[in-house]
């Protein structure tokens, strides 16, 4: 008999899956802003200098994170989470006992696969083999860990860093994520057996439709992918550059603290923000829900840029983080719509390591907007014209073209 009860083991997976996220950003993603700081006050080292490193940490791991999708197809789940976990707790112990710049880079290439089995190639990737009908639910629900990790787990470990010093932090922060998510995952991420189906999913097996993935090169050449693909790495150009420059931008009329604040209703409102939309998503238009979330960060600017007033400053803020999160759920939900299951990991992996590739440039260009302009003004202006290209591009289906024999 099926098993499509409440007792489903997939929703172990969605919580397994948020374990993963939360401690993949917290350390993989969040953490690197604490690294910077920790490393320039241990050892005088330039932002300049370590900023280099984490665009390399973002280039290179783009590249693994195009072939994670395939690697758990063939390995397994379980070993691809147990085995990037322990990379990245070495990889960050590494930067705790380091003392050359140089060694920036040894740290980030152990931590690069890592963040490649954690982050939201791999989560897609696990949801999918579990879930079809209400994938939607599944993956907001498993990707609201990675706000968490900014909401939750970065602040904790920057109260310890603070507390006891980078290298007992880091030490007790590594060995608290891999006490935790290596039970788990080694229980949790087992393979889903064939009588095992989520309520509605039982026939979704027949319309697989078999044979190879298409190849990378092949998904390029697909114009819907296309327009997928790059409303999102626009879209995510916007979002990371914001997000970099948010409390640069706030703190002149805000203050530090009110900045601080104004993050925390971003991350907030983006966990809000996930939940609306995972709520609805299986049930409505994809492209037309994501063309509304950038919209609503649309918004977020045109407030932001229109008053300097302290409530227009947070109620930009949260109108803006309505849409984070959400535009790394939303292009897995439009693959599983418009391509076949054989090719999922493969565009969605390929999708992830793009916009992280474009994204990596973003912080820099806003600082480079800034610097000429002599304000946040026309860096704003910029992210409000990449989020209504984006808006607009995500709308656009051209017919998708004959796949390759």
């Amino acid at each position: 008999m099926n098993k499509v009860s409440s007792a489903y083991h997939g929703w172990w997976v969605v919580f397994c899956a948020f374990a993963i996220a939360l401690y993949g950003w917290g350390l993989g993603f969040y953490g690197l802003s604490l690294y910077l700081v920790a490393l320039h006050k241990a050892h005088g080292w330039s932002p300049a200098t370590i900023s280099s490193a984490i665009t390399f940490y973002y280039v290179v791991g783009a590249f693994l994170v195009m072939q994670v999708g395939d690697v758990i197809l063939k390995r397994g789940a379980r070993l691809v989470v147990i085995g990037g976990a322990a990379l990245m707790g070495v990889g960050v112990l590494a930067l705790t006992v380091i003392d050359r710049p140089w060694q920036l880079y040894l740290a980030f290439l152990l931590m690069i696969p890592g963040w490649a089995a954690m982050g939201g190639g791999s989560i897609n990737t696990i949801i999918a083999q579990w879930f079809n009908r209400r994938r939607g639910l599944a993956a907001s629900l498993a990707l609201n860990g990675a706000t968490c990790g900014g909401l939750l787990f970065a602040p904790a470990f920057a109260w310890a860093i603070d507390t006891m010093g980078f290298a007992r932090a880091g030490t007790m922060a590594v060995a608290f994520v891999l006490l935790t998510l290596w039970p788990l995952a080694a229980v949790v991420l087992r393979p889903r057996r064939a009588d095992e189906h989520d309520a509605g999913d039982e026939t979704a097996a027949a319309h697989d439709g078999g044979g190879e993935p298409m190849s990378r090169a092949a998904l390029l050449r697909q114009p819907r992918y296309l327009t997928m693909l790059g409303a999102f790495s626009l879209g995510l150009l916007a979002q990371i550059s914001f997000i970099a420059h948010q409390v640069a931008f706030l703190e002149p009329t805000l203050g530090l603290k009110g900045a601080g604040w104004a993050v925390s209703l971003t991350s907030v409102s983006a966990l809000a923000g996930r939940l609306i939309i995972g709520m609805v998503i299986d049930r409505v238009d994809r492209r037309a829900a994501s063309a509304a979330v950038l919209c609503v960060q649309v918004a977020s600017m045109v407030v932001l840029l229109s008053s300097t007033s302290i409530a227009a400053l947070y109620l930009g803020c949260v109108l803006f983080g309505f849409g984070v999160g959400n535009l790394i759920t939303l292009p897995g939900l439009i693959v599983q719509q418009e391509f076949p299951r054989r090719d999922f990991a493969r565009a969605v992996s390929l999708n992830v390591a793009i916009n992280q590739l474009v994204a990596a440039t973003g912080p820099y260009i806003l600082g480079v907007l800034h610097d000429i302009s002599g304000s946040y003004r026309t860096s704003l202006m910029v992210c409000l014209g990449l989020q209504a290209a984006a808006a607009v591009l995500v709308l656009w289906r051209p017919a998708a073209e004959v796949r390759d024999a």
